[in-house]
Parts: C-alpha cells; structure tokens; sequence
C-alpha cells in the first residue's frame, strides 16, 4: 500500500470525474489541502470518508487501497493483501505510541535525577571546557564522515517511521552511534587527561589541599559524567532505529 501510488489514483480518478480539488473536498466537506495531501502521497483519506469518497469517484475501497483498477479474478487476493497491510500498519503505529511512551518516561527519569540528585547544585554540573571537550570532538566527526544532516533528522525518523527508507534509518542510527562512540572515548580521554594532571601536581607539591583535590577530581569526572548522559539519551534511539532498519529490510 504505496501512499504515492493511491495519491496518483486519486487524482486520475478525480480528474475522469471531471471534478477539481475544490469541488471534491466540498463534497466531502473538508479542505481542498486535504485532498492536495491524498494526492501528493503525503496521507491517506481517513477511513471516516474513505466509503463516500470512493462513492463519488465510483471505485471500491480495495481499488483505492491499490491504487489502481481492479480485475475481477484478482479482487479477492487484493483485498486480503491490503488487509495484511493495514493490519501491519497499525502495529506500527502502537509500536511507535510504545515506543515515544518509553521515551517520555526515560526523559522523566533524567528530570528526576536531576531534581532530586543534583537539586540546587546545579552549577557543581556545568563546566563549559569539559562540554566542549565532548561536544566539539562529535560535531567534527559527524562533519568529516558526512552524517552531521542524519543526527538531527534521526530524532525525525524515529516519530515518522512510515516516510523512511531502510538506507535513511540506517545512516540515522550511525550518526547516533558515532555521537555515542565519540562522546565515549573524549570523555574517557579527559578524565584521563585531568586526572593525571591533578594527580602530577599533588606530587609536586605536597602542601597541595587534599580538599581542593577532590574538588578538582570531581570537575575532572564531569567529561565522562557527559558522556555516560549522552549515551543514556541517544543508545535507545539507535537501536529503535536499528529495529526500523531491520523490519524495512526484511
């Protein structure tokens, strides 16, 4: 069930009808955007008016479902096809309310940390060099190997799964996990990095306060404390994503 497909027929149908985008949508009481959407393959006519719209152009729903005439001999093996197809398509659709109810409650989670864990020690947690140690390293990585448009459209795919080819999805889940790999080893490397800075320097300096060693090591801990909320965020979006992949190749 091709939305393009159905959109074609629509309008072949509409246009030996000899009626315009207009006329039509008076007929059926809604806007002529409405029927420009059906027609461009943006959406489907709701199955509300999808009888009596079949009634003005004079097909069956299991033509306008096919996007195409209908032979007798095939019309039976037609009809159960689309059943199928639509009977997938509302598996997806609860798929993905599943899905965005996971995420609203995994960014719930993040809130609740932050609340009640960190609380008014908010500033404790923001260090702009430590940010841009993470951030600056992913954004050059998705710049050099080309996925910097796949990242933020990844976020798209995910809420218009159907509009998607498994090639898209496929490039969307690794922009996520270069992020996620990027973000890992920086943040790695500048805990690393400060660690042994402020380790070298209590060393050297032995009325060093223990006190300000510790606070230092904390700042030295927020690279990878970024790291680890990246991934949180964005690893169940890769592999939702390597889910859609995998069900668009089957």
């Amino acid at each position: 069930m091709n939305q393009e497909t159905i959109g074609k027929f629509i309008a072949a149908c509409r246009k030996e009808k000899g009626l315009t985008q207009v006329q039509l949508a008076e007929k059926l009481n809604i806007t002529n955007r409405a029927v420009s959407k059906w027609e461009t393959g943006k959406s489907i006519p709701d199955a509300a008016i999808m009888l009596d719209l079949c009634d003005i152009l004079g097909i069956s729903v299991n033509e306008l479902l096919s996007g195409e005439r209908i032979p007798m001999e095939n019309y039976q093996k037609r009809a159960e096809e689309n059943l199928v197809e639509l009977q997938q398509k509302a598996n997806s659709t609860q798929k993905r309310a599943n899905f965005l109810v996971k995420l609203v409650i995994l960014i719930l989670g993040v809130l609740f940390i932050v609340k009640y864990g960190i609380g008014g020690r908010t500033q404790y947690f923001v260090d702009s060099i430590s940010m841009e140690f993470i951030l600056i390293p992913s954004l050059l990585a998705l710049l050099c190997t080309g996925y910097w448009r796949n990242f933020p459209m990844a976020f798209v795919y995910i809420i218009k799964r159907d509009d998607c080819t498994a090639e898209i999805i496929r490039d969307s889940a690794n922009a996520l996990k270069l992020v996620c790999g990027s973000s890992l080893i920086w943040g790695s490397i500048g805990f690393t990095i400060s660690t042994v800075n402020l380790m070298r320097k209590h060393m050297l300096d032995p009325e060093f306060a223990f006190p300000k060693l510790c606070g230092d090591i904390s700042v030295a801990l927020l690279p990878l404390f970024y790291a680890l909320v990246i991934n949180a965020v964005l690893v169940p979006l890769y592999f939702e994503l390597n889910r859609l992949h995998a069900k668009n190749t089957e």
